[in-house]
């Protein structure tokens, strides 16, 4: 458990630091990490990280600004900035009004108006996209606006 502990740690420190190709990987694989949690680990992944949730939160936000477009080079990074972002409200509420207080919802919109084409592929050859994603970019901005919409309502 102290591997895995430790390659958490590793995955959510990457995401704070880099930039390009590996923070895309590194945010795609947190993504798998945090939907795989429960609530309870949810708070202990992030707690025994040393990154709290909340850095990686305003992070999330921060790389959504960075990438106000869609780029060649890391074509699948908004999207999976914004399932990272879905996942994290999911396994912990508080989180909500963290994001909002960011202005989350805001460069959510940004996304929407600016979806390119790209972006709808999860596997490339080169530049060419073979494989569509199951949902799309604005499906998944919809989704994420209605968890921040429920919390706010409640």
């Amino acid at each position: 458990m102290n591997d895995v502990c430790y390659m958490i740690s590793q995955v959510f420190k990457a995401i704070m630091v880099e930039k390009s190709s590996l923070l895309e990987v590194s945010i795609g694989l947190a993504i798998q990490i945090t939907r795989l949690a429960t609530p309870e680990f949810h708070k202990e992944i992030f707690g025994k990280a040393g990154v709290p949730d909340t850095d990686i939160a305003g992070r999330l936000v921060e790389i959504l600004k960075e990438h106000r477009t869609p780029r060649v080079k890391v074509p699948r990074m908004r999207r999976f900035v914004i399932e990272l972002a879905i996942a994290m409200m999911r396994g912990d509420a508080e989180l909500v009004p963290f994001f909002r207080s960011m202005e989350l919802e805001k460069e959510l919109r940004s996304v929407v108006r600016s979806t390119s084409e790209l972006e709808s592929f999860n596997m490339f050859s080169g530049s060419i996209g073979l494989s569509r994603h199951s949902s799309t970019l604005a499906s998944l901005v919809d989704d994420a606006m209605e968890i921040m919409q429920a919390l706010q309502d409640s």
